[in-house]
């Protein structure tokens, strides 16, 4: 069996995009976003990608919000058309238009034949993996979200997936676990995300699929166990020079080892991945960063080499958001009442999970 990983894929368009991002590309164009890996993905027999959109024709938000990391229903043919049969909905945008949007889009998944894990109708936590069977052998997937969550939250969260892993590993032959975490605009994961990693191999998990940073984190194999932190964008609204660097991780089952391999991608200006080799010595050293925070963390100057990188890729982000919201001022003109609500209390727009208590179930 092979198995394609990616990272985050957002079929609609951020606030800083309105009517300009990719949601108004596919409407207006019709732009197939996965064009030019659909040869990559066509080896897979099993797709992944960390969802961070709903499919849905209806909001809880007033526009412009309305718009915003949402797709029209009928854009779920991307994802058929593409080979992507799995996804994740376990991250801090799956409730941002409200649960009967977020129901809507798991429902719309399943009809079209597309395995939606971290997510079932009684619980947000995933107790039993989803089960994805080829020729006998049977890859178990658990998805879960800690991104955003408080210190202790996310140390109580580990535990309880630790624990649901010991109990359903002996029912697979291999258990992959898909993770939102981490800090966004970081190419080098924080100490706690390596350390949490390291739990998650310990309790049985074959591999570990990261995503919420939108950089790439590198690879790291270890005694049969694969551990991506983050595979950054596959395909996303943003054309931020490291945020379009982006992979295709391919793991095979068939070895004993799980042999596994990066092809590298470059998103391009219409936001779609297309193979980039030129980008393949970029993510070898991220591989060997990896290898060597695994091997002999230093958890102090890891998080302060990660963070200042957070700290700077925010900032950078907000200065960009505003320079292209004015840029284009008319568009937000008749919003700016809402606009302004959102940046004085943005928690009560989009979905922004602090803590297991804040999930339905």
């Amino acid at each position: 069996m092979i198995i394609n990983l990616m990272g985050d894929v957002m079929l609609g368009e951020l606030l800083e995009t309105y009517r300009r991002g990719l949601r108004s590309l596919l409407e207006r164009a019709g732009t197939d976003p996965f064009a030019a890996v659909k040869s990559i993905l066509g080896t897979g027999d099993l797709n992944l990608i960390n969802l961070e959109c709903v499919f849905s024709d209806t909001s809880r938000l007033p526009a412009p919000f309305s718009r915003i990391l949402i797709a029209p229903e009928k854009h779920i043919e991307f994802l058929v058309s593409a080979g992507i049969n799995a996804v994740t909905t376990a991250n801090n945008h799956a409730l941002d238009h409200g649960l009967a949007a977020f129901r809507r889009s798991c429902s719309l998944l399943a009809e079209r034949g597309i395995l939606v894990i971290g997510y079932s109708p009684e619980s947000f936590f995933q107790t039993e993996p989803a089960v994805f069977e080829l020729q006998g052998t049977r890859v178990g997937l658990l998805g879960y979200n800690i991104s955003n969550f408080r210190a202790e939250d996310r140390e109580t969260t580990i535990r309880r997936i630790e624990a649901v892993v010991r109990e359903v590993r002996s029912g697979v032959d291999l258990l992959l676990v898909s993770i939102h975490w981490g800090e966004e605009y970081a190419n080098l994961p924080p100490g706690s995300v390596v350390d949490f990693g390291k739990r998650l191999m310990a309790a049985g998990v074959d591999i570990i699929h990261g995503h919420h940073s939108h950089q790439v984190q590198g690879v790291h194999a270890t005694s049969g166990r694969i551990f991506a932190p983050s595979l950054g964008n596959f395909v996303f609204d943003q054309l931020i020079p490291d945020n379009r660097i982006t992979a295709v991780l391919q793991v095979d089952t068939t070895t004993p080892e799980l042999a596994h391999h990066l092809v590298p991608c470059f998103m391009n200006d219409r936001y779609q991945p297309e193979p980039s080799p030129d980008h393949l010595p970029y993510l070898e050293n991220l591989s060997r960063r990896l290898d060597a925070l695994m091997d002999a963390p230093a958890p102090d100057e890891m998080d302060a080499a990660t963070m200042a990188r957070v700290h700077a890729g925010h900032d950078a982000n907000r200065k960009r958001m505003r320079r292209m919201m004015l840029s284009h001022f008319w568009d937000y003109l008749p919003y700016l009442s809402q606009i302004r609500d959102y940046r004085r209390k943005p928690g009560q727009t989009f979905s922004i999970i602090k803590g297991p208590a804040d999930l339905p179930g």
